[in-house]
């Protein structure tokens, strides 16, 4: 079975290299092509885990040699394949299960990811799945069994292959720079969003590493660049660290159906029980984003400017360097490069009414902060956690009665160890969004 499929791809890349669709010598770096990795049912060259991937993908210049691929790994797949012999419901169950679990190492892997493509197959019907932040989405049955099916299949293939980059969910912004080692990554200038400063990075101290929700990444890096290609084994002199995440932007609305039922001519019914329902409002297409009361930048602004005759507070709290809401460049192989605020609609594109309403809408955002913190569990005494604990809750008092900001999300997750050289150990509170 895998056999089979990749050599259908392998065939739909032949095909689109040799149709005259795209010129090779055109200097077009927005096209490529979807390739099968040559091991199947097999498990990834960098993964600690038993699990193992049917059949993995990748991309390659559209110019590359169109054969299965090698050296299989989280870091060079594309996306990834499920395919089970049968088609009951517990296969189906299966693979979408195996698919989710993968995604997550995806994620952990791939720092440069906003989200993810992945095939279920179930005998000869597949569904191609999009993960947003929070929900998959997946296509019709397909069944390649039959002529539409087969026609469904090259489309979404060939779309891949000639879509614009940030189509593939992978993070324009975000560039991993061979020569040097590191990542290269644009933070949003605190004054001018449209503006950034590059930071970079070759660390983090916390991964994505979850199916759904704010794809939250805490990235360690410097703003200045590096002179030569950093070592193996060796990390850059860390000065920051960059928090990038989406944040929901859409509002809640609850509809009662208690007035349907009086619709329904159901007069005779004393009392009409209402049944919530919770449904996601989308902001217009043409919309500017507002400094709401979640915009951790405007937030850590005022908590800067409230403290600012408490100096003791100092580092007790983030302060931020660079940051805003995240602008991806709509096609990075045109020589007219626009850029639009990231958000949900760039990722699943135009969702009708009804299925918005089960959607949130995200916004991306990325800011550089210090000082840098450690997990709280990196304490080495009983009394190094009692002074990071006294500073966490000392400056979570001050902020509540000097700047009417409440954290509401006290936890060991945002409470941080800072060790700073020549100075003595201290805490940080964290994450105000």
């Amino acid at each position: 079975m895998y056999p089979m499929i990749s050599a259908f791809i392998l065939h739909v890349a032949q095909e689109i290299q040799s149709s005259g669709l795209v010129d090779t010598d055109s200097g077009l770096n927005r096209c490529r092509l979807i390739l099968p990795f040559a091991k199947t049912d097999t498990r990834p060259g960098n993964s600690d885990s038993s699990e193992k991937i049917d059949i993995g993908l990748c991309y390659e210049n559209i110019g590359s040699s169109v054969k299965l691929q090698d050296g299989m790994s989280y870091y060079s797949l594309f996306a990834i394949i499920e395919a089970k012999r049968g088609r009951s419901a517990s296969d189906s169950a299966s693979a979408y299960a195996q698919l989710f679990a993968y995604s997550e190492k995806l994620y952990f892997y791939q720092i440069n990811r906003r989200f993810l493509w992945g095939i279920v197959c179930c005998g000869s019907v597949i569904n191609a799945c999009l993960f947003s932040n929070y929900n998959v989405h997946a296509s019709p049955d397909i069944d390649v069994a039959k002529p539409g099916g087969r026609k469904e299949f090259v489309r979404l293939l060939v779309g891949w292959s000639l879509c614009e980059w940030n189509r593939l969910g992978y993070d324009q912004t975000i560039t991993l720079n061979n020569g040097l080692g590191c990542y290269e990554v644009q933070v949003p200038k605190k004054d001018n969003p449209k503006e950034h400063t590059i930071y970079y990075c070759d660390d983090s101290v916390l991964a994505a590493e979850r199916e759904f929700g704010r794809h939250c990444r805490c990235l360690l890096a410097t703003p200045i660049r590096p002179e030569s290609k950093v070592p193996n084994g060796a990390k850059l002199q860390h000065t920051v660290v960059i928090k990038d995440s989406w944040i929901a932007y859409s509002h809640l609305k609850d509809a009662s159906d208690a007035t349907r039922a009086k619709d329904n001519q159901q007069d005779d019914i004393a009392e009409a029980t209402p049944q919530m329902t919770t449904e996601f409002v989308w902001p217009p297409e043409d919309f500017i984003p507002v400094e709401d009361a979640r915009n951790e930048v405007r937030l850590l602004s005022k908590i800067k400017s409230g403290l600012s005759d408490v100096p003791e507070l100092r580092s007790r709290y983030p302060e931020i360097k660079d940051g805003g809401w995240v602008y991806q460049p709509l096609d990075a192989g045109s020589a007219d490069i626009k850029s639009v605020i990231d958000s949900t609609r760039e990722i699943v594109g135009g969702l009708d009414d009804e299925k918005k309403k089960d959607v949130p809408f995200c916004l991306h955002m990325r800011y550089a902060m210090t000082p840098i913190g450690r997990r709280l569990r990196e304490v080495s005494s009983v009394p190094e956690l009692l002074v990071v604990l006294y500073d966490a809750m000392q400056c979570h008092y001050e902020i509540h009665e000097r700047c009417d900001i409440l954290h509401r999300d006290i936890s060991d997750n945002n409470i941080l160890v800072v060790r700073e050289p020549g100075k003595p150990i201290h805490g940080i509170l964290i994450d105000y969004d």
